[in-house]
């Protein structure tokens, strides 16, 4: 092949290539600019705040949500083609952090309407989920712990409590120390909380619950243990008090659809 035909095969097949990237970049536009693709990803990231191991529920989530959602694209069906768009990305940002804000905000009205009409824990993870995810009894244990922190945030707010803020306004534990102590600027301050703060307080209570942990065993999975043992005891106490004539959600390790699998086992920090 002579070299002016081989160059034109190349600009060819280059001119082929950078219509078929154009091409993806476009259908990925148009899908995440979709109402169904909306839809979607907003029931995707109500599975991640219901995810019984979620590590909080406003503190560093977003970011490490849409680490998440780098990683594991297909969990969200987002086409490769949105990752690799400087626009489309942040427009993913800009939604996956609005439709966070708009799922915590029904969740937590949910929550509230459960805990003053007395409704069970079975009732309650329904209304939460929808279709959305598969339920279980880890599900039933987190879901409970939150209708107990409501009452703890409505307790709180009657008096001030004395708590510890980086420069970042987030919570650091008093006895943070070592190489896990956040390394921001710090003050010791009263605040009073209220249930606007309602999923701040709840991340508070985590820290802590996991600090615990730590300082009580000795083992990552010895800590686990403790942190699940917490969750199952709320559970045990919800039920007594509110009695449900379901029969138990089964256990976590029974989930069958692999992207909430996925969740489950990654969305950790």
């Amino acid at each position: 092949m002579q070299k002016p035909e081989k160059e034109m095969l190349l600009n060819i097949m280059g001119h082929l290539i950078a219509l078929d990237k154009r091409k993806a970049r476009d259908d990925a536009r148009e899908l995440i600019s979709s109402a169904e693709f909306k839809q979607s990803l907003t029931d995707r990231l109500r599975a991640c705040l219901l995810s019984p191991n979620l590590s909080g529920y406003v503190t560093h989530l977003s970011q490490n949500l849409f680490e998440f959602v780098k990683k594991h694209p297909s969990v969200f069906k987002i086409p490769l083609a949105a990752l690799q768009d400087l626009e489309l990305m942040n427009k993913l940002d800009s939604m996956i952090k609005e439709l966070l804000t708009q799922q915590r905000g029904s969740m937590k009205q949910k929550i509230v309407t459960s805990a003053d009409r007395g409704s069970n824990i079975h009732a309650l993870c329904r209304s939460l989920s929808g279709n959305c995810t598969e339920i279980t009894s880890a599900h039933w244990s987190r879901r409970s712990s939150l209708i107990q922190f409501r009452t703890v945030v409505a307790e709180s707010a009657k008096s001030q409590e004395e708590v510890t803020l980086n420069s970042n306004h987030e919570h650091v534990p008093a006895d943070m120390e070592g190489d896990e102590a956040d390394s921001s600027p710090s003050t010791i301050t009263q605040c009073t909380w209220t249930f606007n703060q309602y999923w701040s307080y709840i991340d508070v209570l985590l820290g802590e619950l996991r600090d615990d942990a730590k300082k009580n065993t000795s083992t990552t999975q010895a800590a686990e243990e403790f942190v699940k043992q917490f969750f199952t005891e709320v559970l045990q106490a919800d039920l007594r008090k509110y009695p449900s004539t379901t029969s138990l959600a089964p256990s976590l390790d029974s989930v069958t659809v692999d992207w909430q699998k996925t969740i489950h086992s990654k969305l950790i920090w």
